[in-house]
């Protein structure tokens, strides 16, 4: 063949067999590229699709971090939301303590280089790992790790940031990176919504002073609790609470003084709350507490322990110090003589009323259910 084309046509020929197969294996690439780029954004309007479902911002958060594992591999990803105070640390293998503690430092440093995070002691840490298999990634060492960082902002306002670390392994490409960034834009949005949603709920169901909820919502939570005591007899409390000569304190200090100190009584009852737990601004100084799968035993220890919270530190304002101290009035269901969800308050208000009548600055609980057997309890007083 090579005599009768002679050798420089020959050469020629393979010279040009040669940039075919090279212009084949391009093409190849750049379908192969292009497939896996239609298959990534498939993936993208997946996630887009699953996240847009809710307005739980858990979900959210979770979901996204879950399918973009799928499209770009990582250890460790990372959500942090300024306003909830919230972070979220998510990773497809079992992290241990020192490791999430590790992570959590690493990113709210970085987020301060960004914006002011506020105190990090106050974010709420959530580790969600999807296997519980032990990671082969050895110790996490931030300073050998591979990071991408985004911001998630909406025009000027930021929102939060994502934060995908790998422990080792090759950084994150450029085409990764582009992924990354729609799935930001998504997932800002769909955070962003979850938030409007969130401060729409609170303001319909929270007292704008207090923190507490308000009264409606107390009612409607009430009545919900009752009906379940009613049908499967699991038990629940209710505390009324009546800051002791509150007429006094806002004759001395002013009605902001006054403000003061319900503020400052409200955060200490959330926080010594359990997330089950109802709090409530009833009325004026008046706060109502209602205590699921809660016995009237539970309840007045509760209650005593409570009181000691109010009353062993003083509400500091404009440099003085208020001491504040408040009666507690208990009723409890199921009971014979509480049949309806006006009954559960009436017996409370009594209790709180009979609390009042004996002195103030202590507990007492309904008569009727002293009664049921409850003398082991001692006197419902501090």
């Amino acid at each position: 063949m090579e005599k009768l084309l002679g050798p420089e046509f020959y050469k020629k020929l393979k010279k040009v067999n040669s940039a075919l197969r090279l212009q084949k294996k391009k093409l190849l690439d750049e379908r192969n590229a292009l497939k896996k780029w239609g298959d990534d954004l498939c993936s993208l309007n997946d996630l887009s699709k699953a996240i847009a479902g809710t307005l739980d911002s858990d979900s959210i958060v979770t979901t996204a971090c879950a399918k973009m594992q799928e499209i770009v591999p990582h250890d460790v990803s990372c959500v942090v939301l300024y306003n909830q105070k919230k972070l979220w640390v998510l990773s497809p293998m079992k992290l241990y303590v020192e490791e999430a503690e590790e992570i959590k430092k690493l990113v709210l440093e970085t987020m301060k280089t960004i914006v002011d995070t506020g105190d990090d002691s106050l974010y709420k840490v959530e580790v969600r790992c999807f296997r519980d298999h032990e990671s082969d990634w050895g110790q996490f060492k931030p300073e050998t790790s591979n990071r991408l960082f985004f911001p998630m902002e909406i025009g000027e306002a930021r929102i939060g940031a994502l934060h995908l670390i790998r422990n080792s392994g090759k950084a994150f490409s450029g085409y990764e990176q582009n992924l990354v960034s729609m799935l930001v834009s998504t997932l800002t949005l769909a955070l962003r919504n979850s938030e409007v949603h969130r401060e729409v709920q609170e303001l319909a169901t929270t007292d704008s002073l207090t923190g507490l909820f308000n009264s409606r919502y107390f009612h409607e939570s009430l009545t919900r609790t009752f009906k379940s005591t009613m049908r499967y007899q699991n038990p629940v409390s209710l505390l009324m609470i009546d800051m002791d000569n509150f007429k006094e304190i806002n004759d001395r200090y002013g009605h902001q003084g006054g403000d003061a100190v319900l503020q400052e009584i409200s955060k200490r009852l959330i926080r010594s709350l359990r997330e089950i737990d109802v709090p409530a601004r009833y009325g004026g100084d008046e706060i109502a507490i209602i205590l699921p799968e809660t016995s009237v035993e539970q309840a007045f220890f509760a209650a005593k322990r409570l009181k000691r919270l109010l009353e062993e530190k003083p509400v500091s304002y404009r440099g003085q110090h208020i001491k504040v101290t408040a009666s507690f009035g208990v009723a409890s269901c199921p009971n014979p003589t509480i049949r309806t969800v006006e009954d559960v308050i009436s017996v409370a208000d009594k209790a709180l009323y009979d609390a009042k009548k004996y002195g103030r600055n202590r507990i007492e609980v309904s008569e009727s259910l002293f009664n049921q057997d409850n003398s082991f309890l001692g006197p419902f007083v501090s």
